[in-house]
């Protein structure tokens, strides 16, 4: 009998579960790659450095300039507060960080209203340092809203890779 009560609740949870699974709404979103790189003028420590300590990152990258209790960039699950260029807020979390040679962050909107993910990876290029750059970026599928989060993003990415070559090559 306990058998039976036991396969009985367990359809009961399937059926259930199946009829809440009919109320899930699906959107479709536009997964973006951007990419960029710079050789740096100066060695990976350097480079790691402004890249990593919490006030020189908010000296290079737009959109930490507000951020409020910002945490170098050093280790998972640290993070800095941000607002981008469409006025969301969130935070910017470290999801990997290889010493000298890799940081990925996640931008995490409080509104949940986009998904972005950051790999730049360091290495060695003559003397300096190459800084290679991609972002990953949802967007809406509706023209032109994708059109120009790809030319703001290019934009972006290239302004502040200029911003953190000057930072590291300061002597």
């Amino acid at each position: 009998m306990r058998r039976l009560f036991v396969f009985a609740f367990v359809l009961v949870s399937f059926a259930a579960g199946l009829a809440r699974a009919q109320d899930v709404s699906v959107s479709k979103l536009a997964l973006m790659n951007f990419d960029g790189n710079v050789v740096i003028d100066a060695p990976a420590t350097a480079v790691w450095s402004a890249l990593t300590d919490a006030d020189k990152a908010m000296s290079w990258c737009p959109l930490w300039k507000s951020a409020k209790n910002p945490q170098a960039l050093t280790k998972v699950g640290n993070s800095i507060a941000f607002v981008d260029q469409w006025n969301n807020a969130g935070k910017s979390v470290v999801i990997l960080a290889d010493a000298g040679r890799e940081l990925r962050l996640a931008h995490v909107p409080d509104d949940g209203s986009y998904v972005c993910q950051v790999k730049i990876v360091l290495a060695p290029s003559g003397s300096g340092t190459k800084v290679s750059v991609t972002e990953q970026y949802s967007d809406a599928l509706d023209a032109p809203t994708d059109k120009d989060t790809a030319l703001t993003m290019q934009k972006e990415i290239g302004s502040y890779l200029t911003a953190l070559k000057s930072l590291a090559e300061k002597k």
